[in-house]
């Protein structure tokens, strides 16, 4: 299988009302792979990563188009964890 490959189509900076703590949202699109397709879905999937505290407020508009490449770690009881990411120019 390819490997999975994820387009920056947005961002949004934003603050949580719980505890008024700022956040950053990227979303991005991908294309669906053969297991995708598996499951009935076809053409391309939208997905948002919620970025690391270090790296809240960090996006500017010229991301907007680029590669995003996310870097994860282990958090909480070994779940995944989105712990840094790259932005590489789309080819």
């Amino acid at each position: 299988m390819d490997k999975i490959r994820f387009q920056v189509l947005g961002y949004r900076n934003f603050k949580r009302k719980s505890d008024d703590r700022p956040l950053t949202v990227v979303t991005v699109a991908s294309q669906c792979t053969p297991a995708d397709n598996g499951r009935g879905n076809f053409g391309m999937r939208v997905t948002d990563f919620f970025l690391p505290d270090e790296k809240v407020g960090t996006l500017d508009v010229a991301c907007v188009g680029q590669e995003f490449v996310p870097v994860y770690g282990l958090g909480a009881y070994g779940k995944p964890r989105l712990n840094d990411f790259e932005l590489k120019a789309w080819k």
